[in-house]
């Protein structure tokens, strides 16, 4: 019987993983190389610098994120660049990723997380979402 019961508990556990299924319509990059997109690999190497206005402040200037990032296809890299965030470089930015996405998608919009608070934010937090339609 207890048998039967851990089986069961694991199909149950596969199934609820099977189940989740990642949006189609975005793309998320890390500084994990694991996210492939037609063959390429996008990876945040480094944080160049982090002046975004903190979460619950008052700034005069909203500030920008900078970032190091490299671009691999089939394991061969095949580009670093640096990309500054900011209201500003927002259309650049834009640009710069529509050569690395689906040929049938449409690059939306970008979203760059974790919102900055005063706690530093380690390599590995840092995400860039790149949503397409």
């Amino acid at each position: 019987m207890k048998n039967v019961i851990y089986v069961m508990v694991i199909l149950f556990s596969l199934a609820a993983c099977k189940s989740v299924r990642e949006n189609p319509n975005e793309i998320t990059i890390t500084s994990k190389k694991e996210v492939a997109v037609n063959d390429y690999t996008i990876v945040i190497d480094k944080i160049i610098s982090d002046s975004r206005c903190p979460e619950g402040v008052t700034c005069v200037w909203a500030g920008e994120l900078v970032v190091k990032l490299s671009v691999w296809q089939n394991e061969v890299l095949k580009e670093t660049t640096q990309i500054a965030f900011s209201p500003s470089t927002r259309d650049e930015n834009l640009a710069w990723f529509v050569k690395y996405i689906p040929q049938n998608k449409k690059l939306k919009s970008y979203k760059v997380s974790p919102i900055k608070t005063e706690n530093r934010i380690e390599l590995k937090d840092y995400k860039i979402q790149l949503i397409l339609e």
